[in-house]
Order: C-alpha cells, then sequence, then structure tokens
C-alpha cells in the first residue's frame, strides 16, 4: 500500500491555478489539462510527497486534492 495525490476534478476546475503542478517535484506527474480547466495526477509516477496537498490546501484553501490510499490491485 502506498498514498498518491488525487484531484477533485468538479472543484479544481473552478480554480484554474496550475500552482500544484508548478510545485510537484517529479517531473511529468501532476499535470494541467488546458482545455477541462483541470489538473491531473499520473498515479505510476506519483510519490506521494504531499507537496501539493500543501499548496492547495494550505496555502491556497481550495482543498482540491487529497492523498488517497493505493493497494497493489489497483
Amino acid at each position: 500500500m502506498y498514498y498518491v495525490a488525487d484531484v477533485n476534478e468538479t472543484d479544481c476546475a473552478k480554480y484554474n491555478c496550475k500552482q500544484c503542478v508548478l510545485f510537484c517535484p517529479e517531473p511529468n506527474t501532476l499535470m494541467y489539462h488546458d482545455s477541462k480547466h483541470v489538473a491531473w495526477v499520473n498515479y505510476s509516477r506519483c510519490k506521494g510527497c504531499a507537496i501539493c496537498v500543501y499548496v492547495c490546501s494550505d496555502l491556497l484553501k481550495r482543498n482540491c486534492i487529497q492523498m488517497v490510499m493505493v493497494t497493489a490491485g489497483d
């Protein structure tokens, strides 16, 4: 089991800020879909550092990202 970031697309689309993408330390992990105006996570690359959660929830007070547990079968 391990944790990865998960974006609530409905909430994320309201803000169009891209800050989580800018702060993610792992290249090509958090990306932004320009036409949908939403960030998305490449789960296979996410290291579970939760920097994106800190930026979105604590700094920006938007709460669009949370950490979710992934099991080997997911």
